[in-house]
């Protein structure tokens, strides 16, 4: 058989068994080997930039008004906007606990109708109301509202004469929705763990965990603001990490209910994120976000011309030379608004402590000074302080359910049941007349929206014989600014007239050939060619680890990069189907397969793409129904989180079913 790699020679015999193969399809060319990586900062780049141009156009008032209202419109359509009923309905004080310098009620919120949050609500001792009020957000950690970083800006801002809100977010302090009533425990490990089980399934229905945070802040807020010994005009907004997140989507979808606020721990911008490649937590994700044009300089702007204050720790994790990017370009900006003639807006301001990650007593300080100067009239941070003694309460002595809402309410709705409601109503709404299947999905996975008209043939970077048979390893690019890796095996005494060919795709691709010997031996004896792919991600294309992290599981490289190809309005698992479509296309154009003899053999996740990927294709498929329907991973109450990244593809089930899937291509191609 002829060589590709050498005009007018043969093939020689250069591995005995398929293991051999395995290894030299692990070492492609150079330029293969950071690809995904670099693919997703050349299109980030591309967004950031787009959006920065944006901002520099804001000259005055009416333009930045414009532009306010256009990133809280893009926020919210991110998100999936807010749930139905979104309001506060009722509150029940359970407890009350009083000290020489502060009262705390211990409060269950009816958010929405039978679904329940727990705060507590810390009140001077010797100011009279209404008081100045502070919504404070709490960040990751399974103490919640208890968590005595918390407690301790709480205590801080009520001595010195605020109305003080602390919530127990989703996920934390009482409000672990899988806990285990009967047995006393909670099966799912920390907050995150909860945020990330539930994210992906409601992700998955085309509206995000987040929505459901900045529902149950505004519904507290609304209960804050209706107490008679707070005044509802002077509110403010502050919360840590994951409660600075919190307050960012608080500042985009109702910046005109506060006053001032001072996001912590958070700000950063997306440019720094992706350098350092930080892992965002599931409510950080907002599908499309970046696509639309949304950086943090849009979050600080969002509260123009009110107060912010940017707390930041000289030592966190959140890129520091992102924050003063942000917070320079929203001063660049307010200052060009000046300039045109508008009222003096306050500039936000950059607090940075000599600390790790956290909330403490020099960011908290600097809280009260911008909450005290916009609300009160003076800064009182230094006199506060003067006095103020932080004695921590045991964790019990905040339980506004005894430590779990789902005991003080057996009958509550929880998150696992409001997204099979979701996706009841969504099935439902798929069933009425629409756009067709392809349609439909093609516009979910960003099919057509690519140029690839120009992009180069197949290349072989090495071949030879295996005994009966020849093998070449390639790469070739999908689409521009990224390759995938595969090896073609066929028949060493095969004509060389193009033959019928089975793209293989498997978990792992080519660094798993050996242990799929059979159905390659027996694809082979059938006279067919056999072609492992790679996908994006997988195989040889695995991409290095980001800093410290996994691989796989949560918060590791894979779920990052999924991560942030997400917030591009794309997914790791709509790249890998376009790739999958890309490979069945260039093959047809080869002269190494017949046309009409292409079909796809897939197992595990892989099955998604092969079946999607076939409906454009129009080529026959053998998948091993090993892998759970979306359906079904809304349905259970939990599901393996290590792989999210393979399937998670937001929007999936608004845009078909599984059974649909299979319905099209009886129509279109045999599912073998």
């Amino acid at each position: 058989m002829r060589s590709r790699l050498s005009e007018g020679k043969s093939l020689r015999p250069s591995a005995r068994t398929l293991w051999e193969i395995q290894a030299f399809t692990q070492k492609p060319p150079v330029e293969v080997s950071t690809n995904l990586y670099t693919y997703i900062r050349d299109k980030a780049k591309n967004y950031i930039e787009n959006s920065r141009k944006a901002r520099e156009s804001i000259t005055d008032m009416p333009i930045l008004r414009a532009r306010q209202e256009a990133v809280r419109a893009a926020f919210l359509r991110c998100i999936g906007g807010l749930p139905e009923n979104a309001s506060f309905i009722s509150a029940t004080v359970s407890s009350r606990i009083e000290t020489k310098a502060f009262c705390v009620e211990n409060v269950i919120l009816e958010t929405r109708p039978n679904y329940y949050a727990s705060c507590s609500v810390y009140t001077p001792r010797d100011t009279k109301g209404p008081h100045p009020a502070v919504l404070l957000l709490i960040g990751h950690t399974d103490d919640g509202k208890a968590d005595k970083e918390y407690q301790y800006a709480a205590q801080l801002f009520s001595s010195a004469g605020f109305a003080v809100l602390a919530l127990d977010p989703y996920g934390e302090g009482e409000r672990f929705e899988h806990y285990d009533t009967e047995n006393d425990f909670q099966p799912i490990q920390g907050c995150s763990g909860e945020h990330d089980l539930m994210d992906w399934k409601l992700k998955l229905m085309g509206v995000s965990l987040a929505r459901y945070f900045v529902s149950d802040a505004l519904a507290a807020l609304e209960y804050l603001t209706g107490r008679p010994d707070v005044d509802g005009t002077r509110v403010a907004l502050t919360g840590h990490s994951g409660g600075g997140t919190q307050v960012s989507m608080l500042m985009l979808a109702a910046a005109d209910r506060f006053a001032c606020a001072a996001p912590c721990a958070y700000i950063s911008d997306m440019q720094g994120m992706l350098e350092e490649g930080v892992d965002p937590d599931d409510e950080m994700i907002w599908p499309g976000s970046l696509h639309a044009g949304i950086d943090y300089a849009d979050i600080l702007l969002a509260m123009a011309p009110k107060p912010v204050a940017v707390l930041a720790n000289r030592h966190d994790f959140f890129p520091l030379e992102g924050t003063y990017r942000a917070v320079n370009e929203a001063c660049a900006v307010l200052e060009r608004v000046c300039a045109s003639g508008a009222p003096q807006p306050s500039l936000p301001e950059l607090i940075v402590a000599e600390s790790e990650h956290a909330y403490g007593s020099t960011l908290a300080r600097a809280a009260l000074s911008l909450f005290s100067r916009c609300l009160m009239g003076e800064d009182v941070s230094g006199r506060a302080l003067a006095g103020f003694r932080f004695e921590p309460l045991p964790a019990s002595a905040l339980w506004a359910a005894g430590g779990c809402i789902l005991k003080a309410r057996p009958g509550m709705d929880t998150l696992q049941k409001e997204a099979e409601r979701l996706l009841i109503k969504t099935e439902a709404e798929r069933a009425r007349p629409q756009k067709p299947l392809t349609d439909r999905l093609g516009a979910l996975l960003g099919i057509g929206h690519e140029e690839n008209r120009l992009l180069p043939p197949l290349r072989v970077y090495r071949e030879g014989i295996c005994a009966p048979y020849a093998y070449f390893c390639v790469i070739f690019r999908p689409e521009a600014g990224i390759w995938l890796n595969a090896v073609l095996l066929r028949g060493m005494r095969a004509s060389g007239a193009p033959r019928p060919l089975t793209v293989m795709l498997w978990p792992g691709g080519t660094s798993r050939i050996a242990e799929h010997s059979y159905i390659i031996h027996r694809t082979l004896e059938q006279g067919r060619q056999a072609l492992i792919l790679d996908l994006p991600g997988e195989g040889a294309l695995l991409p290095a680890k980001l800093g410290g992290s996994d691989m796989y599981i949560s918060w590791s490289t894979m779920y990052k990069l999924n991560a942030y190809l997400i917030q591009l309005g794309d997914s790791l698992a709509a790249l890998r189907t376009r790739s999958v479509i890309a490979a069945c296309n260039a093959l047809k154009d080869s002269d190494l397969a017949a046309p009409d003899g292409i079909c796809l053999y897939s197992e595990g996740d892989m099955d998604r793409y092969a079946l999607c990927a076939a409906l454009f294709c129009g080529v026959n498929v053998q998948a091993s129904g090993l892998c759970q329907s979306y359906e079904e991973i809304v349905k259970s109450e939990y599901h393996d989180q290590t792989h999210t990244h393979a399937w998670a593809l937001p929007g999936a089930l608004a845009a078909f079913g599984t059974e649909e899937i299979a319905s099209e291509l009886k129509k279109r191609c045999s599912l073998l």
